[in-house]
């Protein structure tokens, strides 16, 4: 398939909305916990996603609610606390960057767990990006190890476990059907939890509404909108195509970083490199694979 000029600005449109929820969630640390902002997006997503579902619930299989349970936790629900717990700790941009990892885990745990078969340029590509990540999360040194780095790690992993799931036993089912399930599992309990939290006094300070409907852009547009953009992406310009958004989010992520006065180190953007190379050669080994 061949990219038109509208593909290439959807993906851009893509890599923005993705990129910009890690300064979105480090905005609404200020004024809530890190469990209220993972609460919050994920108890939003569930409430605008709920109503497609209820559309076209009866098509659901009673043995694909389990991997919907395993979507919504690995997908959905552990990354979400897993990220802001990060945040409390490291830049944003820092998170952006290690996040771009997914493509690369998604591999490992493919091969390790599901038996997939890999090519050795993608064998190759992981080695490259783990050794990217390792670069960024002993950017300061030994003495200074980011150990919240491997929050961001274990969330990329989660996504990585989901999109194996997803491949191997929903391929077939439609998008926002997938979606609004998996929130679904995740969604009831994180508004329960708020109902029953400080939210009330959270949003007393000056700016705190502002901080929240910068959670609920997070939520609305960053979850259910941009999926199903992206899906849509797929299937006009290709997933090969599509995929190239992994070296679009950590750039944004690193602008907004820096607009906000992070000021990555050098190491930190030479290990964003070789991670972004390693996905680069992963990507390569699947098109060798397909040919």
């Amino acid at each position: 398939m061949n990219p038109t000029l509208r593909n290439w600005a959807i993906l851009l449109l893509i890599g923005l909305i993705w990129g910009s929820s890690f300064i979105l969630m480090k905005k609404g640390l200020v004024y809530f916990t890190d469990v209220q902002v993972g609460a919050m997006r994920i108890g939003l997503a569930w409430l605008v996603t709920m109503p497609f579902l209820m559309q076209k619930i009866g098509i659901v299989k009673r043995k694909e609610w389990l991997m919907l349970l395993v979507s919504g936790l690995f997908g959905n629900g552990i990354p979400a606390f897993l990220f802001t717990a990060a945040q409390r700790h490291l830049d944003s941009s820092l998170v952006g960057m290690l996040n771009s990892l997914v493509p690369v885990l998604t591999v490992l745990i493919g091969m390790v767990v599901f038996r997939l078969k890999v090519t050795s340029w993608q064998i190759a590509g992981l080695t490259v990006g783990l050794a990217g990540a390792l670069m960024l999360i002993l950017s300061d040194g030994l003495a200074e190890f980011k150990w919240p780095a491997l929050l961001v790690v274990a969330a990329s992993t989660c996504y990585a476990i989901n999109l194996n799931v997803v491949r191997r036993y929903m391929q077939t089912m439609p998008t926002m059907v997938l979606t609004a399930g998996a929130f679904l599992w995740v969604g009831p309990p994180c508004v329960f939890y708020l109902m029953l939290s400080d939210m009330p006094e959270r949003l007393e300070p000056d700016g705190a509404w502002l901080a929240l409907s910068g959670i609920v852009l997070l939520a609305v547009v960053g979850t259910a909108i941009a999926v199903l953009i992206f899906n849509r992406l797929i299937q006009q310009a290709g997933p090969v195509f599509a995929s190239m958004v992994t070296y679009v989010v950590p750039l944004f992520a690193l602008m907004w970083g820096m607009l906000d006065g992070e000021r990555p180190s050098l190491l930190q953007l030479v290990g964003a490199s070789v991670v972004l190379g390693g996905v680069y050669i992963v990507n390569a080994g699947k098109r060798t694979d397909n040919q």
